[in-house]
């Protein structure tokens, strides 16, 4: 019934995300409640950890498996499922349906939170493009081998992200001349846990983004040790497949050009997708956030430019087309 690897503590809380979904959505059996909860309910408790927050559908299994454990007692937990009486199981069935609200709650608070990461990088990115004639941008996906990804915890993958991000505040090696970056961590159901990176260079300062894009997916391999893995989008074959769509906004973007600097917007606004939430972080380290931007001062020079950039706010409402949205999902490689 479950076709979710467990194996590994991403994939355990994708499946359990799932099946949270899955009966409050759906009507599913008792037969085939009780099963969930007899396979996810140790795998759970294997890859369980301190000081970590879950989201709400992870936070309704747990309070479900903890009135389970207050009722068995010194009983196995399969023969206390097999033996669960009608009137349990509806207890477990009205737990269920007693987070919903708090579920529902909390995907309003990630598209309000996503939204308000959004408009903000977009203000910054706008910023940096029109402060300098020319910039680089390069698209790296970051992740772990799927042989890796069963000694890799939510705390690793953090730590892993630090020491990215210090290394970019560094503005050494591969980030040299850095201008801004844009970071967001997901989970996918294969993939499990995975950033999307987005990075801005001073583009009369470099010019080879296939090369700085070999370079930091390099970096994050000997950060991880070589159980991650990165991907960049800056190849000349990808980037001309996206040229001859019209869609290309990663490499170098001049601020004189008004479909560069349109397509460079619009890679930037899908990189904080509200509608994501099927990739929230099902787990965080506590009071640690999933989005992460770079610090950008504006020089304050002023430039004749011919094209005005559209408000913000009118970037927003290209996500709501459904062209727009095809062709955003092509510069990433699959979250899932």
């Amino acid at each position: 019934m479950l076709s979710f690897d467990l194996s590994n503590q991403a994939a355990i809380l994708s499946a359990i995300h799932h099946f949270i979904e899955l009966s409050l959505n759906f009507d599913i059996s008792d037969w085939e409640l009780m099963t969930y909860l007899q396979q996810l309910t140790p795998a759970f408790k294997a890859f369980d950890q301190d000081e970590i927050q879950y989201s709400a559908s992870i936070q309704t299994f747990i309070n479900i498996i903890q009135w389970i454990d207050d009722g068995r007692g010194e009983c196995a937990l399969v023969d206390y499922l097999d033996l669960h009486s009608l009137n349990q199981i509806n207890e477990i069935r009205r737990t269920l349906v007693k987070h919903r609200p708090f579920i529902l709650a909390e995907i309003r608070q990630f598209r309000d939170q996503e939204r308000d990461n959004q408009k903000l990088f977009l203000q910054q990115v706008k910023t940096i493009i029109y402060d300098h004639y020319q910039v680089l941008i390069v698209r790296v996906d970051l992740g772990y081998l799927k042989a890796s990804m069963p000694i890799i915890t939510i705390k690793d993958f953090y730590t892993h992200i630090s020491s990215l991000i210090k290394l970019m505040k560094d503005k050494n090696g591969c980030f040299k001349h850095l201008l801004g970056y844009g970071l967001a961590l997901e989970q996918g159901v294969t993939k499990g846990y995975h950033g999307h990176l987005l990075l801005i260079y001073n583009g009369s300062k470099h010019a080879q983004d296939w090369d700085i894009g070999d370079k930091v997916t390099k970096k994050w391999e000997s950060i991880t040790h070589h159980v991650g893995y990165g991907r960049h989008s800056n190849t000349k074959e990808i980037k001309d497949n996206y040229d001859r769509q019209g869609i290309l906004g990663i490499g170098m973007i001049k601020r004189e050009h008004p479909s560069q600097v349109h397509n460079a917007l619009k890679v930037a606004q899908y990189l904080v997708e509200p509608e994501k939430y099927g990739q929230m972080l099902l787990v965080k380290p506590l009071g640690r956030r999933s989005f992460f931007k770079g610090i950008y001062k504006p020089h304050g020079r002023q430039y004749q430019i011919k094209f005005v950039p559209p408000p913000i706010d009118t970037l927003y409402v290209l996500t709501g087309n459904q062209n727009d949205t095809a062709w955003l999902n092509k510069l990433l490689l699959s979250d899932q």
